[in-house]
């Protein structure tokens, strides 16, 4: 088989199992169990993408739809997000996410988006039945806002940490490719004007939004800086664990 039909096929397997959520009918079991099979074959497609079939990638963009509390969360860690899979992102009214850029790249965001929202669900939980919510004097929604931002800024700092190294391994490899005669940099100088070209064609009109927030309860802020640290971003599924953070 030659190398673009096996990509070819790699990308509709991702796609299907994409597909398996529970929204859709799946079992949690299975749709855990999809999502980590979809991590595994990014990391096979990211380890084996070469400049050819980096010109031939499409840019595409899909919309993510979180009409829940969760949203508050979801959109307070979403820069750090995108920053981590290079991906261009915006929000569209307070529930729609709008990711963009190269195919592995979004499918990478949409992943972890779901991750982490599983995720956050599941801590939640957690912390509801817990003494210090049930003891909290604050109201329950600021209890519970302020646990979800501190989940959120967690998540976000380990994103950009994870970011931070993969960059800084990338660099090195680049200059140990540019010291061998080879064009180290000529692939992420690609990558970079084909999602601003992509950008471009879409005739989208971006502004910056700066948004605050004031934190009412410091101890469930804490516990949801806790909680952020379960996650499971490097590691296998397991019992308690959620699915690992592939690597790229």
């Amino acid at each position: 088989m030659d190398p673009q039909s096996e990509l070819a096929k790699v990308k509709a397997r991702i796609r299907a199992l994409a597909a398996r959520t529970v929204e859709r009918g799946c079992s949690e079991a299975e749709a855990m169990a999809a999502a980590a099979k979809v991590g595994e074959l990014l990391e096979v497609y990211g380890l084996s993408m070469s400049e050819v079939e980096l010109r031939e990638e499409a840019c595409v963009q899909r919309v993510l739809v979180f009409d829940d509390p969760r949203r508050q969360a979801m959109g307070w860690l979403f820069p750090a997000l995108l920053r981590f899979t290079e991906c261009r992102g915006w929000t569209v009214g307070r529930a729609d996410y709008v990711i963009f850029g190269l195919e592995p790249d979004v499918q990478m965001a949409e992943y972890l988006m779901h991750v982490i929202a599983t995720a956050l669900s599941y801590e939640e939980a957690r912390f509801r039945s817990g003494p210090d919510y049930l003891r909290s004097r604050a109201a329950p929604q600021s209890v519970l806002r302020s646990f979800r931002i501190g989940f959120a800024d967690r998540i976000a700092a380990r994103l950009e940490e994870l970011g931070s190294h993969r960059r800084a391994t990338e660099q090195a490899a680049q200059a140990e490719a540019a010291r061998n005669g080879a064009a180290g940099t000529a692939l992420v100088l690609m990558k970079q004007r084909k999602i601003e070209e992509g950008f471009r064609s879409l005739g989208v009109r971006l502004r910056t939004v700066t948004r605050s927030t004031v934190v009412r309860d410091k101890g469930a802020y804490g516990r949801g800086r806790e909680a952020g640290g379960r996650v499971g971003l490097d590691r296998p599924v397991g019992a308690g664990a959620t699915p690992r953070l592939p690597r790229r």
